[in-house]
């Protein structure tokens, strides 16, 4: 839990991105995961291992910060003394050095961050700067999915259909009579500082974790579920704003105002609702005692890009079924009894 506000720190004081800091969180759940599985079938210390998992993969992350994260994990190891303790978590510290080793070995291979030297198509979506955001985040390789395509929804509908005309009639009455309580909840969910909506997320999860007094074990792989299908859920988002390239409604209709910024990418499907969904669907699968908590702050974070007037209510009925999807991918698919890395595509 405190190498993850540790993460948290870090992505805010660098303000690397909302993408990035998904994918951040992600590897680092993934390696602490793992490590804690291993060193539970060796007989070591979960706390060791999950410190040497993450700092392994934060020192990968954020480079200029590496000394800092190193001097923090062996100020961990110092303050235990010595003796048997000690020399435990060392022992524990190294065996998650090498589950973070695998890690990073994986995310340098992941296609992420591809060069893009295409162009925006003329007649649909527009560019407020070149190069778009992430227009090859489709290709990455994903932890659950076979691709980025597996969840392609349908196409939008056509701007003259009569569907489309009526979603974009409910974002103009919305932007000329925004509420106080509907602009509240769009600025709450913009989230373009900070730790960004991975962080926000993953916060929730955390006071969930701590709420429940669950072990080691089980926080791990709630973590790494949620974030791992969250990035899932961006892939499969980005692949079809890249294959669709729909406009904007405020590129449609002028006259719409909006609430928070517009992001340098395509309107469907709607990010929150493919993101948010995800990582709420992974929580209410974890806490079904919380009668479905997590979802319906998922199904907020998606009101509030329509709010704002920058998403169609298709967008978000797009996005959130792709995210319903992955998580249920996510919960059947990572093992609780070993170590996981995604197939190599």
């Amino acid at each position: 839990m405190r190498w993850n506000e540790t993460a948290c720190e870090l992505i805010a004081r660098n303000q690397i991105g909302q993408q990035r800091s998904a994918r951040v969180l992600a590897y680092l759940n993934l390696a602490i995961n793992n490590a804690i599985l291993t060193a539970a079938k060796q007989g070591r210390t979960a706390d060791g291992a999950a410190a040497g998992a993450a700092a392994t993969v934060l020192a990968y992350a954020f480079p200029k910060d590496a000394p800092a994260i190193e001097a923090r994990l062996a100020g961990e190891t110092a303050a235990l003394g010595s003796g048997a303790t000690h020399d435990e978590f060392a022992s524990s510290v190294q065996l998650g050095q090498a589950a973070g080793a695998d890690v990073v070995a994986m995310a340098k291979s992941d296609r992420f961050d591809l060069a893009w030297t295409g162009t925006v198509p003329a007649g649909k979506w527009v560019s407020s700067s070149q190069p778009p955001i992430f227009p090859r985040l489709g290709e990455m390789r994903p932890f659950f999915l076979t691709s980025g395509a597996e969840l392609r929804p349908p196409p939008p509908p056509a701007v003259d259909s009569a569907e489309f005309k009526a979603a974009l009639a409910e974002l103009r009455t919305i932007s000329d009579h925004r509420t106080t309580e509907q602009l509240r909840i769009a600025q709450f969910w913009e989230q373009t500082s900070g730790a960004y909506s991975a962080g926000v997320w993953n916060d929730v999860a955390r006071k969930a974790i701590a709420g429940h007094g669950l072990r080691d074990a089980d926080s791990a792989r709630i973590l790494a579920q949620a974030h791992m299908a969250a990035v899932d859920a961006f892939i499969a988002c980005h692949d079809a704003k890249y294959t669709y390239w729909f406009p904007r409604p405020s590129q449609v209709d002028p006259a719409i105002r909006l609430a928070i910024g517009l992001p340098n990418h395509p309107s469907y499907p709607g990010n929150h609702g493919c993101v948010s969904t995800a990582f709420g669907t992974v929580l209410d699968a974890a806490f079904p005692d919380e009668n479905g908590r997590y979802a319906a702050m998922a199904r907020q974070a998606a009101e509030s890009r329509i709010y704002a007037g920058i998403h169609y209510r298709f967008d978000n009925d797009a996005g959130m079924d792709i995210g319903r999807k992955v998580a249920a991918r996510a919960v059947a698919v990572l093992p609780g009894d070993k170590a996981y890395l995604p197939t190599q595509r």
